[in-house]
């Protein structure tokens, strides 16, 4: 897979400015975020919330988690596929990975509780308000998708009943240049995905005529990704407006 001289993610700027609805700002964003969702699948996000330095402290807390012994992190566990404890599996050895469900309720307490029974509220307190960074992004973008199709009425409810499950991930550096692929490639079932990587490279992205983009250079800035469920309702809409 090379990217070569293949074009760039386009990347959308969420700053105060342009998150008053109503406003040009707003509308003209959302034509942004529907333009690059229909055209790439995603795009790379800047959101003032989610500073470097947070960026940062997440990823340093997360390696306490992945440092936990197997037998504590497989405690992990969900009737959801790969929403629980992924890890020495002979298909993607390279591939480590937990899944905390309702993150933006109690999710990121209870799963706090399972890998820490005497307690860690530092992991608590900087997982837990990171999760609420990215809610709020992912229903701001949801908000500005669901507008830019001209869908208004009932946009509260479906945003309202929105979960937010959170999938952390460690993928580990092949040491041979051949196979290198530690995931393999897919599509997530989601409306959408917002997927920030430590400042290494690694992500690669399909286009629509089968080239693919790497998401270089390594950035802090989260990747938004339109999961299944957003191609779906693109389809459900433009079918609708073609009867």
């Amino acid at each position: 897979m090379g990217s070569e001289t293949l074009p760039k993610l386009p990347t959308i700027n969420f700053s105060e400015q342009n998150l008053s609805p109503g406003t040009n700002s707003w509308f003209s964003t959302c034509i942004e975020v529907q333009h690059a969702l229909e055209e790439y699948g995603r795009f790379v996000a800047v959101f003032d919330e989610v500073t470097l330095e947070i960026h940062n402290a997440i990823f340093r807390t997360l390696k306490e988690l992945f440092d936990l012994p197997t037998e504590t992190k497989i405690q992990n566990t969900s009737h959801k596929p790969y929403h629980g404890y992924v890890g020495q599996l002979p298909f993607i050895p390279l591939h480590e990975s937990l899944g905390i469900n309702n993150s933006t309720t109690q999710g990121v307490q209870s799963f706090t509780k399972i890998m820490w029974p005497a307690g860690n509220q530092h992991f608590y307190e900087s997982v837990d308000s990171y999760s609420m960074l990215l809610a709020e992004l992912q229903e701001i973008v949801m908000r500005m998708v669901l507008e830019s199709y001209g869908i208004k009425d009932g946009c509260d409810s479906h945003i309202g009943s929105t979960t937010h499950p959170l999938l952390v991930m460690k993928n580990q550096v092949p040491e041979m240049p051949v196979n290198n692929v530690t995931f393999p490639c897919h599509t997530d079932k989601s409306f959408t995905t917002i997927l920030p990587q430590k400042q290494v490279g690694g992500l690669e992205i399909e286009t629509k005529d089968g080239n693919w983009i790497a998401f270089e250079p390594p950035s802090p800035l989260p990747c938004v990704i339109a999961g299944d469920a957003f191609m779906h309702t693109v389809n459900l809409i433009s079918f609708f407006v073609n009867m």
